[in-house]
């Protein structure tokens, strides 16, 4: 017996061998169909405006990008718009003066003199290249009114280094910005939307007084200047997930102390991260828990106020929180140098600070395909990435451009932060029928004229190996952007013969370009309506049934079922699913161990899973339970039901 021990003891070690050292990751099958035209909410063309603008307000852009050639490879080459404006009332104190007849508001008609003097004419090939207006996203900075109008606090945001204030006279703040976004602009640079405030400091949350200023706000512009979209409250983290979605419950009390009535809501979207033993690790919220966000809160005002909010992302990307040295991310950046490739100088900081611009064009590259799948909401989303530095630090990790040798501002040098530009460039028309059987590789598919652009992106550390079917193309190109070895970013753009079959490396971004010669004429078009669960944010004990009608169930193309979850750090990731009493296999994301928050507080994701159609009803139910007996919340349950249209 125990030669027959030792022997069976010895068979299941190399059984265990054999299985792990065997690739079990089962192939990606994509599906594309470019005569489908696949809208979402009646939405099918992609607008790049809403997507692909830098960190930059492009008032006089024009004037400030002297080299011609430059010029034209950003505006009309890499197709780069404008995004952001940070501030519009600050740094007009020393010309304001309080008006003498009304104690506490601006003399609005000496502004008015002062603001015509300062008023931008942007040349007449800038306005040809860019619009009859930038749009652009604009918030102003703290601390920026006059004292005359009053400072309001808090106990909390009167202490430590970076205390902060809000105008106490609400009345007259609102007209003084009011006033500037009118006179101080004109129509071409005058910011589209407009928070007033850059993410105000959390002990603003409590009381009225943050939200009673944003209405004001926007009812004094929406009199003067009826074209700029006035909200808020430009929260600086959009993790709504976070302690089984207490955050959320504090982005929500804002919503409910405006009565919804905003012209839009906002959040920035950020990936923080460390370095972790061998690898970065952090707070992921890039990918799939941000398909739950962007789920739970419209799901939330839908349930309460009948509609889905426009949201507003002023900045997003991804960020190593890394305070030492020159460079963010020193000390992590330069142990990396060190081991794959030692040297000094100039070029060799270029490629060390590459290893943290992976991070950031990787993220926004993965907050971007999910701001795509939401064009219903998403009305605006800008990457943080600035034009240059010279208002910034020049090493600073998150710009186009830095002076050569951080030092001669008269020779930019471009950063990788342009990958992220060259990766889209072209990417355009109406959006196109595509399937994926992993929502690990994230997937697009755009239409415009002979091409298509296929865009699939890994959110896992792993190689995925995909198959995809579409229709063969004369021609075929493919772009590449990832991370080597030594943590480096590269970026590849070749062609390639037509292939059906492609394999994306860990944490790599694929752009497929399929010519074929001809217009492809769309054939059909099917229309994805989001339906969503009568509840949001739910503790599960045993398990809880979410109640989701689709009024158009009998007609439809395809279903997915999305399931928002939060659970404490250590719990088990997987979620057991019945729809309308028959169970549905949820299988776990390749991606999970990048999603368990490396402060170990929480796990947070979006489980997305296809639906037999001719299961889905007009009222359906969906029980969720955890696979263990500790705590745990769905946000939200949404079904996304692709309605059949003809053309």
């Amino acid at each position: 017996m125990d030669k027959l021990h030792r022997f069976l003891c010895v068979l299941a070690a190399l059984v265990i061998v054999l299985f792990v050292g065997y690739d079990v990751h089962a192939t990606v099958n994509i599906t594309v169909d470019p005569e489908i035209t696949r809208s979402i909410q009646g939405i099918s063309e992609l607008d790049r405006t809403v997507y692909f603008s830098m960190c930059d307000s492009g008032s006089r852009f024009d004037k400030r990008c002297k080299d011609e050639e430059m010029y034209d490879y950003l505006i009309n080459e890499l197709g780069i718009v404008f995004g952001r404006r940070l501030g519009v009332v600050k740094g007009l104190k020393s010309i304001v003066e309080e008006d003498p007849s009304r104690p506490g508001y601006v003399n609005i008609e000496l502004l008015k003199k002062h603001l015509g003097k300062r008023r931008y004419r942007p040349s007449d090939k800038f306005i040809n290249d860019m619009g009859e207006n930038l749009d652009v996203a604009a918030h102003g900075n703290h601390n920026s009114y006059p004292e005359f109008m009053g400072k309001h606090t808090t106990k909390d945001t009167i202490s430590g280094d970076h205390a902060e204030y809000l105008p106490e006279n609400i009345d007259a703040a609102a007209e003084f910005s009011a006033a500037v976004l009118k006179y101080g602009y004109t129509d071409f640079d005058r910011p589209a939307y407009y928070e007033p405030i850059n993410e105000p400091h959390w002990g603003f949350f409590k009381g009225d007084h943050l939200a009673d200023w944003h209405m004001k706000t926007m009812e004094a512009v929406h009199e003067s200047t009826p074209d700029v979209k006035v909200g808020g409250f430009c929260m600086s983290v959009s993790y709504m997930y976070r302690d089984l979605y207490r955050v959320f419950r504090g982005y929500v009390d804002f919503i409910d102390k405006t009565d919804c009535k905003m012209d839009f809501y906002s959040f920035h979207v950020y990936d923080f991260f460390k370095w972790e033993g061998d690898n970065y690790a952090g707070r992921v919220t890039s990918g799939l828990p941000l398909e739950g966000v962007l789920d739970i809160v419209p799901n939330y005002t839908v349930n309460k106020f009948g509609k889905e909010v426009p949201i507003v992302v002023s900045e997003q990307g991804g960020y190593v929180n890394e305070h030492d040295g020159d460079f963010q991310g020193a000390a992590s950046t330069l142990k990396i140098a060190e081991k794959y490739f030692p040297g000094s100088g100039f070029q060799w900081d270029m490629k060390r600070r590459s290893i943290v611009e992976f991070i950031h064009v990787s993220t926004i590259i993965a907050n971007t395909m999910v701001f795509m799948d939401h064009p219903h909401v998403i009305k605006k989303s800008v990457p943080f990435i600035l034009f240059d530095p010279y208002r910034w630090d020049p090493k600073y990790y998150a710009s186009l451009y830095v002076p050569y040798e951080f030092e001669d501002k008269s020779r930019l040098v471009p950063t990788q932060q342009h990958n992220f530009y060259k990766f889209f460039k072209g990417v355009d028309g109406r959006r196109a029928k595509v399937l994926s059987s992993d929502t690990d590789i994230q997937t697009q598919a755009f239409v415009d004229g002979s091409k298509l652009y296929l865009v699939m992106n890994n959110l896992a550390d792993e190689e995925e190996s995909v198959s995809i079917e579409m229709p063969r193309a004369r021609k075929l190109s493919v772009r590449r952007l990832g991370r080597n070895e030594d943590f480096t970013l590269y970026y590849t753009e070749k062609k390639i013969r037509f292939t059906k079959e492609i394999k994306l490396a860990g944490r790599e971004s694929v752009l497929l370009i399929a010519d074929y010669g001809r217009s492809i004429k769309s054939k059909k078009t099917i229309n994805e309506v989001p339906c969503y669960g009568d509840r949001v944010d739910v503790a599960v004990k045993e398990a809880e049934t979410f109640n989701v009608k689709v009024p158009n169930a009998g007609s439809l193309d395809y279903a997915f079922l999305r399931i928002g979850i939060s659970r404490p750090a250590g719990t088990d990731k997987g979620i057991k699913v019945w729809f309308n009493g028959k169970p549905i296999e949820i299988p776990l994301e390749t991606c999970v161990d990048r999603l368990e928050d490396h402060d170990k507080r929480d796990y947070a994701s979006c489980k997305i899973v296809p639906l037999p159609v001719d299961l889905v009803k007009k009222e359906n139910k969906v029980k969720v339970a955890f696979n263990d007996d500790k705590p745990g919340s769905v946000g939200s349950v949404v079904i996304r039901a692709a309605v059949n249209n003809s053309n």
